[in-house]
C-alpha cells in the first residue's frame, strides 16, 4: 500500500460507440499511480454494476506531482482506444479536503486515501464522491442496486442546481471496487447549497445516515490546477470561471 496520495487526475471519455470490460483494455494504469479505477457511466444493472455504456470515467490518485503530470499530459498511454472516441475531458487536480473512507488504495482496509494540501488556492471546485460495499456473507445484490440508483437521482437533481457545471458516474466493472461520482462546480458557495440544501441529494445524504445504505463512503473536494479536452462541448472548468465572472 501507498502513502496517502497527493495529487489526481480525473478522465471523463465518450466514445463512439458502447464499449465493454471485453473491448478496451483495463489492464492499462499510468505509472507511479497508487490508485486507478475506471469504468462505464452506464445505467445500474441487475447486480447493482453499472452496464457498459459509451461513456467512461477514470480518476487517477499519486503521491507524486510528476506522476500525476505526467498523466495528465499523456493520458493515451493508459486510456484505451482514446483515438477512437467523440470527446474527452481531463483534469489535474488537488485535494484541498478529504473525509470518509474507501477501497481506493487497499481493497482490504478501506481507509482514507488523500492528504490534503493546507493552502487552497480557490476558484472552481471538483468534488469526488465514493461508495462502497462489502463483499461479506450478507452482501446483497439489491442493496447495490438501490443505492446507485438513489445515486442517480440525486445526480439528476443537481443537473438542475445552479452553479452545477458538469457531472459523471462511474463504477469498476469489478464488484467490490468503490466508484466514484464527480462533480464540477462555479464555487464552492454553490456545491454547498445544492449538496445540503433542499432536495434530492439532501434527502438521499439523510437516507444514507439513517438506514445505512452502503457500507462506507468519501468525500472529497480539490482545485483544478490544468484541465484538457472538453465535455458536451466546453470545458467544465472554463464554464465555472466564465460562470464566476458573471456573477461578480
Amino acid at each position: 500500500m501507498v502513502g496517502l496520495c497527493r495529487w489526481a487526475t480525473l478522465h471523463w471519455i465518450r466514445y463512439k460507440q458502447i464499449e465493454t470490460p471485453k473491448t478496451l483494455d483495463l489492464s492499462l494504469a499510468p505509472r507511479g499511480a497508487g490508485s486507478w479505477r475506471t469504468g462505464p457511466d452506464g445505467p445500474v444493472g441487475p447486480d447493482g454494476l453499472r452496464l457498459p455504456s459509451q461513456i467512461w470515467g477514470a480518476v487517477g490518485l499519486f503521491r507524486e506531482r510528476e506522476d500525476a503530470q505526467r498523466a495528465f499530459d499523456n493520458p493515451a498511454a493508459f486510456i484505451p482506444k482514446l483515438d477512437q472516441v467523440e470527446e474527452a475531458w481531463h483534469a489535474l487536480l488537488m485535494p484541498i479536503a478529504h473525509r470518509g473512507a474507501s477501497n481506493q488504495l487497499d481493497i482490504e482496509r478501506p481507509g482514507l486515501f488523500l492528504e490534503p494540501w493546507p493552502d487552497d488556492p480557490g476558484g472552481p471546485l471538483v468534488v469526488l464522491t465514493t461508495a462502497g460495499f462489502d463483499l461479506g456473507p450478507d452482501f446483497d445484490p439489491a442493496r447495490v442496486k438501490d443505492f446507485r440508483f438513489n445515486v442517480d437521482k440525486a445526480r439528476a437533481f443537481l443537473a438542475t442546481a445552479d452553479g452545477n457545471m458538469m457531472r459523471q458516474t462511474f463504477t469498476p466493472p469489478i464488484r467490490g471496487l468503490d466508484g466514484y461520482t464527480s462533480t464540477v462546480w462555479r464555487d464552492d458557495k454553490a456545491m454547498m447549497a445544492a449538496a445540503y440544501g433542499p432536495g434530492e441529494h439532501r434527502t438521499q445524504i439523510e437516507r444514507y445516515k439513517a438506514e445505512h445504505t452502503a457500507d462506507r463512503t468519501s468525500f472529497s473536494r480539490f482545485r483544478p490546477l490544468a484541465t484538457s479536452g472538453q465535455w458536451e462541448g466546453r470545458c467544465p472548468v472554463e464554464a465555472a470561471k466564465a460562470a464566476a465572472q458573471e456573477q461578480a
